[in-house]
This record gives C-alpha cells, sequence and structure tokens, in this order.
C-alpha cells in the first residue's frame, strides 16, 4: 500500500532514477586552521566531483555542531577525510576518528579521481580555458573569492595522481588550458564576472550534473515543517556574510553552493566590513547586497526574497542589514534554516524502468555516454551508482549504510547504492518500509512493533484498496451506522469494554459526578442489540438515511463497499419445520441447515420479496470495535495533505510499540516517518474529552525519546466539540490537534502561504470548510467514482 508502513516488498516495474558519481566525502577541519581550509579547496577542486563535498569545522575537542552533527547523519557520504593542522598531534586525528565511529563512516579518503583524467578522456578542443584567480593573502574577499571560485596549485598533488595510478609526471597543461589572473581591484563586480567563467569550481564538475535541492513555495504549516523549511521554500536566493578568515562563514559558503549543485550565482559570500570601533559596518554590506540584487536574473538565479545568515554574526546584525533593505522581502535566518542535509549534488543522471520481484530488481549501472567519460578511471573502485525509485524517498539513516559494518548494500541520499561493477549489471535489494521505520527508531535506541489496533487498521486500510481508499468511510452518518452495526450480543464484551470506558474516565476526572455524567454519555455510545434478526446488520433504508436520505449516493457507497468486501450481503432463512430465523451470506443459502432442529430448510424465504441486509466483514468490524478506525481516517488525511510534497513523507503507521530493550517506553497511534529520518507520533481518541494532560503526556514522552520536533494529536469530534483538546494547540509548532474539521475532507489540501516563510498561527490555519461542505463534496465526489466504476472507466474515452 502506498504510504504506509509495512512489511510488503517492492513488486512490479516503476519509474527509478540512476545517479552515477564519484565518492563523497566530508572534510573535518578545526575551526580555527584557515590555511588547512584553502588547502582542502585546493584538494577539492583538482578532484573529480570533489566540489560537491562536505567541509565540517570542528571544535579543538573534537566536537561538532548539532548543525554539522545532522549534516553527517543524513547525508550521502562516503568517508570522512581529517585535515591534520601544521601544529597538531595525532591526537586531533584520533578524537575526530572517533566521530567517524558514530557515524559508521571510513575515516579515510577513499579513492578520488583526478578531474584530468576525466579532461583526458574528452577532445582537448573541446575544453575551455579554466580561469584560476590567485588573490593577495589576507585580503578581505580572499576567503569568499576561494570558496566561489576555487583554488589550484601550480601542479597537481602527486598524492592524488597516485591514488588513481596516473603517470608521476602529469601536468595541468598536458590537458587543459589555464590562465592565472590576479586581479587589480577585488570586489562585487569582479567576482560576478570571474562566476560566469570557466574556474576551478567548474572543472571538477566536468561532465557531472547539480542534483540541486528540491525547491518549491508550498509549506505545511510549522507544526509539521522538516529541518531547514526555508532551504526548500525561499528557494538559493542565500546571501552569506563571512567575517574575515572565518572558517565557520566559508564551509557555510562552501556547504550551501554544493547543496545547489554550483548551478547558479548564488548562495554568495559577502565579506563584512567593521568601523574603526569595531561594529559592523551595515551601510557598506547593503551597497554590496544591492550590487547583487541589481544583476538581471538570468546572471544571478536569485529570486525577489532574499535570506541573509552567517555562522559568526549575530542574529541582530543580520536583522540590522535586512531593515535596510526595505524594498524586497529579507530574512535572516540561522545556518540551520537553509542548510540541511541532501544526497550528493553533482552526478550523471539517468531514468530507466526496474522490474522488481521480491523487493530485487537488476539494474544497469553505466549508459554508453558514462563509458565514454568514465574511459581512463577503474569504474569498479572510484564510481559508485545510486537508484532512487519513483515516489518512494528513502531516508540516510545510520544503521543502513553500509561500508564494513555491515555485509549488505548501502543506502543513502535517497537511493540505494551500489558499484558501478565491471560487469555493467548490479542487484539493487529495495528495503521495505517498515525496515525503515525500524531504522529509524534504532538510531534512537529503541526497537518498534506493531499494535494490535495497528494491525487492525492496516487490516482495513488494505481491504478499502490503500489509505487512499478510506476516504470513502469519511462521513459523520456512515460512521455512526457502523459503529451501531458493529455492536455485540456478547455482555462479556459489553462489560470488558464498559470497564476499559470506567478506567478512562476515572483518569480523567476528579469530580464524581463529572465522572458519571461522562461515562453516562460514552454508555450511549454502544448499541448492544438483543434481537438475533437483526445483531450486526443494517439495511439499505439505514445506509440511506446515514448519507443524508441520498439514494443514488447510498447506491454507490454500498457498490464500492461490496466490491471491496467490507460488506458483506447476506439473506434471512427461515426454518420451514421450526420457524428459527438466521441470516447468512447470499453465497451460502442453498442447502443450508436449521441450527435449532437440524433439518434441511426446504423452503427457507418468506413468501413474500426477498429483502438483503449488510454485515461488517471482520477487519471493519474489529477496526470499530478499538476505536483504530480512527487511526485509519486520520492517517488518511495525513498521507493525502503531505505526500502532495515531494520527497518529504516516506509513510504512515496506523499504530505503533516502541520498546527500550524489553521495556515498553509507549504507544502511538499513528507514526509518521519522514524523508529527512524524523519520526513523529500522534496520539488519537475518538472523543476529544479523551485528550487529557495525561494521554498527551504519553506522546510526548515518545516524541522525546525520538527527538521529534512536534507532536499530533487526533479527535473524531469537531473543533466546536472538544474545546478542551484544542487547548494543546501550541503556537510553537509543537502540537497540533486534527479534528474532524479537517480529516472528514475526501480530497486535503496542504497549507500554502504565498508570502514566503510559513509562519503557524490560529488564524491562518482555520478547517478547510465546514463539516456539510466535506460531506457534500463526500457525496458528490463518491457518485463520480462510482460512475467511473473505481478504476475500471477508460479515460481515453472522455475525449471522444
Amino acid at each position: 500500500m502506498h504510504h504506509v508502513l509495512s512489511r510488503i516488498a517492492t513488486e512490479g516495474t516503476v519509474l527509478a532514477r540512476r545517479h552515477v558519481r564519484p565518492f563523497r566525502r566530508a572534510y573535518l577541519i578545526r575551526d580555527d586552521d584557515y590555511a588547512g581550509l584553502l588547502r582542502v579547496i585546493e584538494r577539492a577542486c583538482q578532484v573529480w566531483g570533489g566540489v560537491g563535498d562536505l567541509i565540517v569545522p570542528v571544535a579543538a575537542d573534537g566536537s561538532v555542531s548539532d548543525l554539522y552533527r545532522t549534516l553527517l547523519l543524513r547525508s550521502e557520504l562516503d568517508y570522512l577525510v581529517v585535515t591534520v593542522p601544521d601544529a597538531e598531534s595525532q591526537a586531533w586525528q584520533q578524537r575526530c576518528g572517533k566521530l567517524g565511529e558514530t557515524m559508521r563512516l571510513s575515516v579515510r579518503r577513499g579513492e578520488e579521481v583526478p578531474v584530468l583524467l576525466i579532461a583526458g578522456a574528452r577532445d582537448a578542443e573541446s575544453l575551455r580555458t579554466v580561469t584560476v584567480t590567485d588573490t593577495p593573502a589576507n585580503d578581505p574577499w580572499e576567503l569568499v573569492y576561494s570558496v566561489m571560485l576555487g583554488r589550484l596549485p601550480h601542479r597537481p598533488d602527486e598524492d592524488l595522481l597516485a591514488y588513481s595510478r596516473a603517470r608521476d609526471d602529469l601536468q595541468f597543461s598536458d590537458v587543459l588550458t589555464l590562465e592565472r589572473q590576479t586581479p587589480e581591484s577585488l570586489g562585487v563586480d569582479d567576482l560576478l564576472a570571474r562566476c560566469r567563467r570557466v574556474t576551478p569550481v567548474g572543472l571538477s564538475r566536468m561532465s557531472l550534473t547539480p542534483r540541486p535541492l528540491w525547491v518549491g513555495s508550498n509549506g505545511v504549516d510549522d507544526w509539521l515543517q522538516e529541518a531547514g523549511p526555508a532551504a526548500r521554500d525561499l528557494g538559493r536566493n542565500v546571501y552569506v556574510l563571512c567575517e574575515h578568515k572565518s572558517v565557520a562563514d566559508a564551509a557555510l559558503l562552501w556547504n550551501l553552493r554544493a547543496l545547489h549543485g554550483w548551478s547558479t550565482i548564488v548562495p554568495i559570500g559577502l565579506p563584512v566590513s567593521r568601523t574603526r570601533a569595531g561594529e559592523l559596518d551595515v551601510a557598506e554590506v547593503v551597497a554590496r547586497i544591492e550590487t547583487v540584487a541589481r544583476q538581471p536574473f538570468w546572471v544571478t538565479g536569485a529570486a525577489p526574497m532574499m535570506v541573509l545568515t552567517s555562522a559568526t554574526l549575530p542574529q541582530e546584525d543580520l536583522e540590522a542589514v535586512g531593515r535596510r533593505l526595505p524594498h524586497r522581502p529579507v530574512y535572516a535566518l540561522s545556518p540551520s534554516d537553509v542548510l540541511v542535509p541532501a544526497p550528493a549534488p553533482l552526478a550523471r543522471s539517468s531514468s530507466m524502468p526496474l522490474s522488481f520481484a521480491a523487493g530485487r530488481a537488476l539494474t544497469p549501472t553505466l549508459t554508453e555516454d558514462d563509458r565514454e567519460v568514465l574511459a581512463l578511471v577503474d569504474t569498479d573502485q572510484s564510481v559508485r551508482v545510486t537508484v532512487e525509485v519513483d515516489r518512494q524517498p528513502l531516508p540516510s539513516l545510520v544503521p543502513l549504510r553500509g561500508g564494513r559494518w555491515s555485509a549488505y548494500p548501502g543506502y543513502g541520499g535517497g537511493g540505494a547504492i551500489v558499484s558501478a561493477s565491471a560487469a555493467g549489471v548490479a542487484e539493487v535489494q529495495w528495503p521495505q518500509t517498515w525496515t525503515l521505520l525500524e531504522a529509524a527508531a534504532r538510531e534512537h535506541g529503541l526497537t518498534v512493533r506493531e499494535s494490535v489496533p495497528g494491525q487492525h487498521a492496516v487490516a482495513l486500510a488494505e481491504l478499502a484498496g490503500g489509505a487512499h481508499g478510506l476516504r470513502w468511510l469519511a462521513h459523520r452518518g456512515l460512521l455512526s451506522l457502523l459503529y451501531s452495526t458493529a455492536a455485540s450480543t456478547s455482555m462479556s464484551w459489553f462489560k470488558a469494554r464498559a470497564d476499559r470506558l470506567a478506567r478512562e474516565v476515572a483518569a480523567a476526572q476528579e469530580d464524581p459526578d463529572a465522572a458519571m455524567a461522562q461515562f453516562s454519555e460514552l454508555l450511549a455510545d454502544i448499541n448492544v442489540s438483543h434481537d438475533a434478526e437483526t445483531s450486526g446488520t443494517f439495511d439499505f433504508s439505514s445506509l440511506t438515511t446515514a448519507l443524508g436520505r441520498k439514494r443514488s449516493v447510498a447506491e454507490a457507497w454500498l457498490r464500492w463497499a461490496l466490491q471491496r468486501r467490507l460488506v458483506l450481503r447476506v439473506v434471512q432463512l427461515i426454518c420451514d419445520h421450526c420457524g428459527f430465523k438466521l441470516l447468512r451470506p447470499v453465497e451460502q443459502t442453498s442447502n443450508a441447515g436449521c441450527p435449532r432442529c437440524g433439518r434441511a430448510m426446504l423452503d427457507p424465504f418468506a413468501l413474500t420479496s426477498l429483502t438483503f441486509r449488510y454485515r461488517l466483514a471482520e477487519p471493519l468490524r474489529r477496526s470499530i470495535d478499538d476505536d483504530s478506525v480512527y487511526h485509519a481516517l486520520i492517517m488518511r488525511w495525513l498521507i493525502a495533505a503531505l505526500a502532495n510534497r515531494s520527497g518529504f513523507l516516506v509513510g504512515a503507521h496506523p499504530g505503533v510499540e516502541f520498546y527500550r530493550g524489553k521495556q515498553q517506553i509507549g504507544e502511538a497511534d499513528i507514526v509518521l516517518l519522514m524523508a529527512d529520518g524524523t519520526i513523529i507520533p500522534a496520539e488519537v481518541k475518538r472523543h476529544g474529552r479523551q485528550l487529557t494532560e495525561g494521554e498527551v503526556g504519553k506522546v510526548r514522552s515518545i516524541a522525546d525519546a525520538l527527538q521529534s520536533p512536534t507532536v499530533l494529536l487526533g479527535a473524531g469530534d469537531s473543533s466546536d466539540d472538544c474545546p478542551q483538546a484544542l487547548a494543546h494547540d501550541r503556537d510553537d509548532g509543537t502540537a497540533r490537534v486534527i479534528t474532524s474539521d479537517y480529516w472528514l475532507t475526501p480530497i486535503p489540501r496542504p497549507a500554502i502561504d504565498g508570502s514566503g516563510l510559513p509562519r503557524w498561527s490560529r488564524d491562518n490555519n482555520r478547517p478547510p470548510g465546514t463539516l456539510q461542505d466535506h460531506e457534500e463534496a463526500f457525496c458528490r465526489l463518491i457518485e463520480e467514482a462510482s460512475a467511473r466504476a473505481f478504476g475500471t472507466h477508460d479515460p481515453v474515452r472522455d475525449l471522444f
């Protein structure tokens, strides 16, 4: 089932994307080692795809900030490379090595492909001149020029050539035409002009295409934003304000440009100036920003909205600069808002169909064009292939990384990572979505298990044809009918249910009178039949009444429910000997025997016309019995609202138990697994008044264990019926109550804030229409679906 976390292996033919790329590294640099930073940039520009590597500042004690820890955990990486400062001992490398163990990444360079080998496989006449810009040491613009344009030494690094067994005496001039320049005047205009030439950065990207971060304008409110929403919703128009010789600012700018594939002039870095008093020269910074902003769109690729960020400047300085730019939308954001994990930004990408059987498929690893480009490269040792399956996002999770920690292939960057073998074919093993949830929980030291209500809700979703099919249960009158139909005549069942309800009320209230009143209300929701003739069934007339007395709607719904076997058509048989009455499915009416007298019913039907009744299938009855039908319905709404956003949601499950060792720490009624590896738990109640502080506290304890940014709460009632539950809504985005005003809508749509960065508030998140609007849409859509025969209609006929 699409977007429902399950143990079902991928089957059939799917569309896949193949990304051929060199190894990707993260360079660990001491946060005060500016000379080491320049050496890394020189090295990266000599390596094919090296400008797609990450640069990570590390403190003297070997620790990294939360921003870069997340970047290392969630990015598509193969190795960590430790840059040892000139005056540092091997103890520094050992401290960084511990970080590699945590990330399950080898601390070494791995195979590096000199870009000269790629250039050597091409016709020399087709290569343009590479402009190398040498900047004076200690100039304020040196940092920005080095990152934006790149650096090249006069001779290739000897050890780099040795790694790939190239000639020891191979020179840049043997393959390329280089032109070294020293600008007379460094500044914004000169930098923009040089960015449009072939630079050392462009040389490293040779024959690679960018895989930039997906950028869109539709948010899902702040209550459910993935990490770094601004990076996706505001695009790449980012200005990094850099302090002189700041390794942190240089790393931020380098990684941001890598994140967007180095395809445009923005993100751009600008050095900041100081007054004689040591304060930020706001006027000078604004002038430099305006110089870039005045360039035509085709030069910069920038959008009207602008983001200011810095790893060193305080937030108030960024805001002061933003206030001096009143004629355009400006956002002053922290690096964590704009720098987010992403796949390797540079690759050779192509599409192909893959045929999966039991989650396995064979894929060709290289195209003919790839072989021409890599003619001088040992692809077995130096190239990786990432295979992505369309509409099946795969989060980068540490337990799924391969390497020496696992006998299985590695996963990262949204796909399965395989080797470009000499055979030209590799096997892709695509993980089950439940395995992804297990891996995400394991990162936090937890294990997961399906809860019993979750199993019932999943069975219901399977019977309905997937999460999308559950929309045909989202109607108040219909749910009320199904609940009354599911009532059991078993008094033992009633006693167990009543005891459970009594415990819930006792835990929720201290006032005995109020507790009794609410308990009476809950008892009124249970309908216990005493008549064997009508127990557990409904007729067409009752269905028509439940659906607003619309006969055509009732016919359409019944046609769908019978087709999906959610309900079974039964008829009443009457023993012509003893008069005993019983209900049997239509298929079992022939040669029926009487359970009371044991004789065959020769004439079991009454003389009047035959009347059909309808009984709930067992998955539907069980999900109503334990209220997990609401888990399924709210999960359906979340999937429909979030899956519209490409690569945002992996899937959801309507009931998961979490364990630390053998001890259960909690049970979530719904779990969302996001594409960034985040797990978001939800607590769902049939009635909003059951969302007490204690119940919300339980789901928050799960969220704390998973380091979730938010929790979700669901109620079967409308907003008007559960004001106490709505008190849990948090303006800081850490909780949201999803009432029937939301989940009853047949076609949910994500919230869109065209002004840019979505801001959560109670005012701009009003429910999308009234309950009556939702149910009218339900009736209209199910009739339309019935007219199309629920998938058997040929849309080509609409052209006639």
